[in-house]
């Protein structure tokens, strides 16, 4: 598994972006990342998109070899929005990194950069366990038409596909890059879909709203509930997208 770790540390009047505070944004991508560092073994790919390079916090750790930092300057075309500026990330980050370049049949999970999976390891475990390398997978709302962009684990050869859409992505007329996933789900029908059946324990703050997100340490019964919850909208996409 490697984590693809997303970034835009000034948005610099991003459309429907509430935290837009610099130095605020910096300390949560910081953060994030020795997180990861500190509680993963995975590799790490960090690209972000409005040139603020953050890579001497981590000089070691990249000389290592474990971690790949990268910056360029993108959000060049501010009305398409937050979502097609995140391809321009994916992409970069897929042209430049050897990490991903070396990575061979491994899935990539990509994670909105200042974001916390806490159970991001029991999630890989019992996830990459169940299914095979070439099934997505992401949370999705309860009629199967949003899926959460969050926190998607992906084959490289699904995300490739999946850029071919970047074109069409506008927030401003209402294709968003949740939208492009989805479509990309239920038309590419050689890469499996899964929802999560282990609900993500997610800790930040929203960019959008500026509210941070809280996740509670799950009792027994709520996992069982969740994983049931997992399993239900399993069989509605069965029984929606594949007979």
């Amino acid at each position: 598994m490697i984590l693809l770790l997303t970034g835009c540390i000034n948005p610099n009047g991003m459309a429907y972006t509430v935290l837009s505070d610099k130095e605020q944004r910096k300390k949560q991508y910081i953060k994030a990342i020795k997180f990861y560092l500190k509680n993963t073994t995975y590799p790490i790919v960090f690209t972000e998109n409005s040139g603020t390079d953050i890579s001497h916090h981590f000089t070691e750790i990249i000389q290592s070899g474990r971690m790949e930092c990268f910056s360029f300057q993108g959000n060049l075309e501010k009305e398409l929005g937050k979502g097609y500026g995140e391809c321009e990330i994916m992409e970069y980050a897929f042209n430049h990194s050897a990490i991903i370049r070396k990575s061979k049949q491994q899935r990539i999970a990509k994670i909105t950069g200042r974001l916390v999976i806490k159970n991001i390891k029991t999630i890989v475990r019992w996830h990459t366990l169940f299914t095979s390398h070439r099934t997505t997978l992401c949370a999705i709302n309860s009629d199967l038409s949003f899926p959460d962009s969050r926190f998607v684990i992906a084959s490289l050869e699904f995300y490739h596909i999946f850029l071919r859409r970047k074109a069409f992505i506008n927030d401003s007329a209402g294709y968003f890059f949740e939208h492009a996933l989805w479509d990309t789900i239920i038309e590419e029908k050689q890469y499996p879909y899964s929802p999560f059946f282990i609900r993500p324990q997610i800790e930040g703050v929203s960019g959008s709203s500026g509210k941070p997100y809280t996740t509670e340490t799950p009792s027994f019964q709520s996992t069982v509930k969740y994983a049931r919850f997992g399993i239900h909208l399993w069989h509605m996409y069965q029984k929606k997208f594949r007979s």
